[in-house]
C-alpha cells in the first residue's frame, strides 16, 4: 500500500481506545504512532513504531523505516532511563537498524531543560561509544503561546545541532494545572500547525492527543476525538485544517 505524505500525524492510544483512526483517514493526517513497536493499521497511513524503553527492541516490526526512541525517559512516570543505560542499549539495538535503512529519532525528551539536559548526556555518552546514528530530534512540548512553543523548538535544535530535523510528537495547549478555555486551545492548535507546516526543518508533528479521555491534568479540551467517537471540533480543525 502506498503511504501518504505530509507532515501531520496522530499519536494513538493503543491501549483501551475503543475508537477507531479510521475517522483521521480522509484529510490531512498522514501517519500515526501509538508508544509502541505493535502496529495499529489505518488505511493508508504510515504506522511509526516506538521503543517505549529498553524492553521491547526486539520487536522492531517488518516493513517499518522509521523508529521513534524511548518516551520520555527523563520522567520518573514514564520509560525513566539514564542516559548511559539509554546509550548503551541505543549502540546495541538500535543503532543497528540504521544499517538497514531505517531513521532513528532519538529519545523523546519532556520539553524542560531538565530533558534537554539529559538528551545532551545521552549524546555525549553515544560519542564515547563512537557515535551511534540519530538522524533527527524526537520532541514533546506543552504549555501556551505559539511563540514560545517555536523558540523551544528552535533551542533545541540550535543546542544539537542544525544537522537535525525535529519531530514534535506531543504537543498541546495546556500548564498542567487545570482546563483551558477551549477558544485559547482551538487558536492555538491553528496557529502552531500553520506555523509547523511553514518550518522546513519540521519533518512531523502529533497533536496530543487522539482520544475521547485526556489525562486531567491535560484535559479533553485538546482531545481530537469527541465522546461519541467522531472527530471533535478540534479534531477536525486538526485533520482538515
Amino acid at each position: 500500500m502506498r503511504h501518504k505524505t505530509g507532515k501531520r500525524g496522530i499519536a494513538w492510544a493503543l491501549q483501551d481506545n475503543s475508537d477507531s483512526p479510521d475517522i483521521f483517514l480522509n484529510g490531512k493526517i498522514s501517519w500515526l504512532y501509538n508508544w509502541s513497536p505493535k502496529k495499529t493499521d489505518a488505511g493508508n497511513l504510515e504506522f511509526v513504531p516506538t521503543f517505549w524503553n529498553g524492553k521491547d527492541v526486539g520487536q522492531f516490526p517488518e516493513g517499518a523505516k522509521v523508529l521513534l526512541g524511548f518516551n520520555e525517559p527523563d520522567h520518573d512516570g514514564q520509560a525513566t532511563m539514564s542516559p548511559v543505560d539509554a546509550a548503551k542499549i541505543w549502540k546495541e539495538h538500535i543503532a543497528p537498524l540504521a544499517n538497514k535503512g531505517v531513521r532513528l529519532g532519538s529519545p523523546s525528551v519532556t520539553g524542560s531543560d531538565q530533558g534537554l539536559n539529559w538528551l545532551a548526556s545521552f549524546f555525549e555518552e553515544l560519542n564515547k561509544l563512537g557515535d551511534p546514528k540519530v538522524d533527527f530530534l524526537n520532541l514533546h512540548w506543552y504549555g501556551k503561546g505559539v511563540d514560545n512553543f517555536i523558540a523551544y523548538l528552535e533551542k533545541a535544535r540550535a543546542r544539537f545541532g542544525s544537522k537535525h530535523s525535529v519531530w514534535v510528537t506531543e504537543f498541546a495547549c495546556t500548564t498542567f494545572s487545570g482546563s483551558t478555555p477551549q477558544e485559547e486551545v482551538d487558536e492555538f492548535l491553528t496557529q502552531s500547525i500553520q506555523k509547523l507546516d511553514s518550518i522546513d526543518w519540521v519533518e512531523r508533528y502529533a497533536w496530543f492527543g487522539a482520544m475521547k479521555n485526556l489525562p486531567d491534568n491535560v484535559g479533553n479540551e485538546n482531545s481530537l476525538i469527541g465522546q461519541d467517537g467522531q472527530l471533535s471540533e478540534l479534531g477536525k480543525k486538526y485533520v482538515h485544517g
